[in-house]
C-alpha cells in the first residue's frame, strides 16, 4: 500500500449537518480556480494513524488543506464528535468520526479563513459524553485563489533582467572583476559554495537574458572570474571532500557564533550548489573545466557517501568525520546525479543515485520529517522546524520520472499547506516592520518553521514546482500557481528599488543575493516557457 493512501484507514463517519449559514467554497468572490482550490483544500496531506503513520504537524503554523491532530483514544468510547469553531464567526461546525485523529475533512470547506478552535469528545453508543479526546487551536490559510497580480507590472523576463542589473552594479560585485576575489567587507561572502555560486549563476543568467550585448559580455566574464576563484579555493586532493568548494571560508567566519560554523566543517549539500554553477557555466561557454569540476563534486559525493546511502550534513572536510549528528536529507544530490547522467551522459552514479534515493523512502518519505537543513541555522529535533525544500526537490525528480505520481502531489501539497501564503497571513505584529506579517507582500513563500518569514529564494523553488507538477500533470491550477508566484517578484520589487528582496516586505531588510539569482533564472525558464506555449 502506499504511504499516500494511509489516509483510508482512518474511517470517517458523516454526521451531524454543518451550522455555518454558508459553505465559504460558495463565496462570490472565489475564482474559477478558487473554487477548485478550495474543493481541494479537504484532501489532508499525510495525515497521522497511530503505529502506522507519524503526526508530523504537531508544530505546524497553519493549514490550507484539512489537518489530521494526534488525539487520543477516549475509555469506551464507540464514536468521536468533532466541533470547530471559526474565531471569526463563533460558529461551529460538526462531524463523527470512528476515530479521534481523523482528518478534519468533512467540515473543512465550511471553515472560513482564520483562526479556528477543534474539540474532539468521545461517545457512548448512546450519544453519552465519555470525555475529551484533544482540543487544539490553530489558523485556517487561505487556498488559491488567483491568477493573482495578472498581468504583472513587468514582463517575467524583464523583471529579471533589472533585478539582476540592479545587483551586478553593487560595489561588492563590481569588485570581482578588479580583485579578480570577494570583498569580504559584504559579510555573505563567508559562504562561499551558496554565495559564489549563486553570483557566478547570476551573471549567467544575465549573460542569457542580455545576449549579444556588452552588459552580456561583462556578466558572462563576472561568471568566469567568480568560478575561477571557487576552483582555486577547493578542498585539496585527498581529503574527504576534495574539489568540493568550502561551506564557510574568509575572516569573517571566525565570528560565527555556531558551533557548527566554522572553517573546518562542510555542509555536504552545498557541494551541489557549486556543481550547478559550474554545470551552467559549462553551457554558456563550453569550457571542459567546469565540465570536469562540476564531475569531481559527484565523483566525491560517489566516495563518501554511507552504506545508509547519505552523507553526515556537516562533515569536516579534510576527514569526512561527522561534526554534529545531523544526516542529510541527498534529494539534491540524487537530482544533481540526475542531470549529469541525462544532460552531460556521467556514467558510474546509478548505484549512488538508488541508494540516496531508497535513503530518502525509507526515512523522510515514511517518517515526514522533512526537517530544515541550512547552513546557517542550529538543528532542531524532529518535526521542530519543517522546511519545504527537500520534499520539493523529490517531487520535482518524481515529476520529471515519472516516478510515484501521487507521492510527488502529496508532497507538493504538504510545501503548499505549510509555506505558501497565497494571501491573509497570519497576523503577526512586529516592531520590526519587515517582521510585521501585514508588510508581507502576496503570494509569497515562508523559508522554515524557525524563520517563519516569506523568502524569495523559497517562492522561486515553489514556482519550480509547481510548474513542473504543471508540465507533468497537465493540470492547469499547477500553472496558475506557478505563474501567481512569480508574478509577486515584479509587485515587490516596486518597493526595492528594482532588487528582488530577501523577504517579500515592503521594508527594507538584510539581502542576500542568492535570493536575487535562484528566482532570476526561475523567472527567465518561466517566461520561455510561456512564450513556447503560444
Amino acid at each position: 500500500m502506499k504511504l499516500a493512501n494511509l489516509a483510508c484507514t482512518a474511517a470517517i463517519i458523516f454526521a451531524a449537518a454543518p451550522t455555518f449559514a454558508a459553505s465559504a467554497a460558495a463565496n462570490d468572490d472565489l475564482t474559477s480556480y478558487g473554487k477548485k482550490a478550495w474543493e481541494e483544500s479537504a484532501t489532508p496531506v499525510r495525515p497521522g494513524v497511530p503505529g502506522k503513520v507519524p503526526f508530523w504537524n504537531e508544530h505546524s503554523k497553519r493549514f490550507i488543506y484539512a489537518p489530521a491532530f494526534d488525539f487520543k483514544v477516549v475509555d469506551g468510547a464507540k464514536k468521536y464528535q468533532f466541533e470547530v469553531t471559526s474565531d471569526k464567526t463563533s460558529d461551529t461546525v460538526t462531524f463523527e468520526a470512528d476515530v479521534p485523529y481523523a482528518p478534519l475533512s468533512p467540515v473543512w470547506t465550511k471553515v472560513p479563513v482564520g483562526g479556528f478552535a477543534v474539540k474532539v469528545v468521545g461517545l457512548s453508543d448512546d450519544g453519552t459524553t465519555l470525555g475529551t479526546a484533544g482540543e487544539k487551536q490553530s489558523y485556517r490559510a487561505a487556498p488559491f485563489n488567483g491568477p493573482y497580480h495578472e498581468p504583472p507590472e513587468l514582463p517575467l523576463s524583464e523583471s529579471a533582467t533589472l533585478a539582476l542589473n540592479t545587483l551586478l552594479k553593487k560595489d561588492y560585485v563590481q569588485y570581482w572583476f578588479e580583485h579578480k576575489k570577494p570583498d569580504f567587507g559584504y559579510r555573505l561572502y563567508q559562504y562561499p559554495s551558496k554565495i559564489y555560486s549563486a553570483l557566478c549563476i547570476g551573471g549567467i543568467t544575465q549573460a542569457r537574458l542580455t545576449t549579444g550585448t556588452e552588459e552580456g559580455k561583462r556578466a558572462e566574464e563576472l561568471a568566469r572570474i567568480i568560478a575561477d576563484y571557487m576552483l582555486s579555493i577547493r578542498f585539496p586532493a585527498g581529503s574527504a571532500y576534495e574539489y568540493h568548494v568550502p561551506t564557510y571560508h574568509g575572516p569573517n567566519v571566525k565570528k560565527l557564533k555556531k558551533k557548527h560554523m566554522v572553517l573546518e566543517n562542510h555542509m555536504v549539500t552545498m557541494g551541489v550548489d557549486a556543481g550547478t554553477a559550474f554545470l551552467d557555466l559549462y553551457d554558456l561557454v563550453g569550457d571542459e573545466k567546469y565540465l570536469n569540476a562540476a564531475k569531481k563534486i559527484a565523483e566525491t559525493y560517489v566516495k563518501t557517501q554511507n552504506d545508509e546511502g547519505t552523507w553526515p550534513l556537516f562533515p569536516r572536510w579534510e576527514s569526512g568525520e561527522s561534526a554534529t549528528p545531523l544526516i542529510a536529507i541527498p534529494t539534491a544530490m540524487v537530482n544533481y546525479f540526475d542531470r549529469l547522467r541525462a544532460d552531460y551522459g556521467m556514467t558510474g552514479l546509478e548505484d549512488a543515485t538508488k541508494k540516496a534515493l531508497n535513503y530518502v523512502m525509507e526515512n523522510p518519505v515514511k517518517t515526514f520529517n522533512w526537517q530544515g537543513q541550512f547552513e546557517d541555522i542550529t538543528p532542531r529535533p524532529e518535526y521542530v522546524n519543517h522546511s519545504r525544500e527537500q520534499a520539493c526537490e523529490l517531487a520535482m525528480y518524481l515529476m520529471r520520472n515519472k516516478g510515484d505520481m501521487e507521492l510527488a502531489k502529496e508532497l507538493i501539497r504538504f510545501a503548499e499547506d505549510q509555506f505558501v501564503i497565497w494571501e491573509q497571513p497570519i497576523p503577526k505584529p512586529n516592531k520590526n516592520p519587515g517582521f510585521d506579517s501585514s508588510t508581507w507582500i502576496t503570494p509569497s513563500v515562508q523559508e522554515q518553521y524557525v524563520f517563519w518569514t516569506p523568502v524569495g529564494r523559497s517562492a522561486g523553488i515553489m514556482v519550480d514546482t509547481f510548474w513542473e507538477a504543471y508540465k507533468a500533470t497537465g493540470d492547469e491550477l499547477y500553472r496558475a500557481k506557478a505563474k501567481s508566484i512569480a508574478n509577486s517578484f515584479p509587485e515587490v520589487q516596486q518597493h526595492w528599488d528594482g532588487d528582488y528582496p530577501t523577504f517579500f516586505t515592503k521594508h527594507k531588510m538584510n539581502f542576500w543575493l542568492n535570493s536575487v539569482v535562484y528566482p532570476a533564472k526561475v523567472l527567465m525558464n518561466l517566461d520561455n516557457n510561456l512564450k513556447s506555449e503560444k
